[in-house]
């Protein structure tokens, strides 16, 4: 009889979920500082730089949109690519700085793209001034996500600091 099945596979397959399902059951809850509308996730602890800026800023965790929803995701252009910038498409935005997921205030919005994106957008959360600016490529469907190939983000603190990172993004909806 001829066995079909490698018997090899069967126990690291085995052993692939065990360690699967022990690593799904150690992810932790939300922190209190966490905004409850921002999912919650381990974020890395290393900042995107070292200077009296870019050093406040963290990576954010993975976001979901929720069914009927749409969402704008920036990512650093930086080695690993981290999700710096989410926006909701209700408007609402956050950035991890200073070592907490903050709701940032938009203060101004210019060139629409869809709903409530902007291509300008200028944001505000206690001393720091956030400014988002994107491209989005030509052929604009929200349906099938649009594609934000290019764009900077700014952030400046009232003590006078500033620095500007390039990212890239998308809009999606679900």
């Amino acid at each position: 009889m001829i066995n079909k099945e490698p018997s090899g596979l069967r126990p690291i397959a085995l052993c692939f979920a065990s360690l699967l399902l022990t690593a799904c059951s150690l992810t932790p809850g939300p922190s209190p500082e966490t905004p409850s509308n921002v999912e919650s996730a381990p974020v890395p602890v290393e900042a995107l730089g070292t200077d009296e800026v870019l050093s406040r800023i963290k990576p954010l965790p993975s976001q979901q949109i929720p069914t009927g929803e749409c969402g704008l995701f920036l990512w650093a252009k930086h080695q690993d690519t981290p999700l710096v910038f989410f926006q909701r498409s209700g408007g609402d935005a956050f950035m991890h700085l200073d070592d907490v997921a903050a709701g940032l205030t938009r203060t101004s919005a210019g060139d629409q793209i869809a709903l409530q994106f902007y291509e300008t957008q200028t944001f505000t959360v206690a001393d720091v001034t956030v400014k988002v600016d994107v491209n989005p490529e030509q052929i604009r469907s929200l349906q099938q996500g649009l594609k934000l190939p290019s764009g900077s983000i700014s952030v400046t603190t009232k003590a006078g600091w500033s620095a500007a990172m390039p990212v890239a993004g998308a809009i999606g909806c679900q």
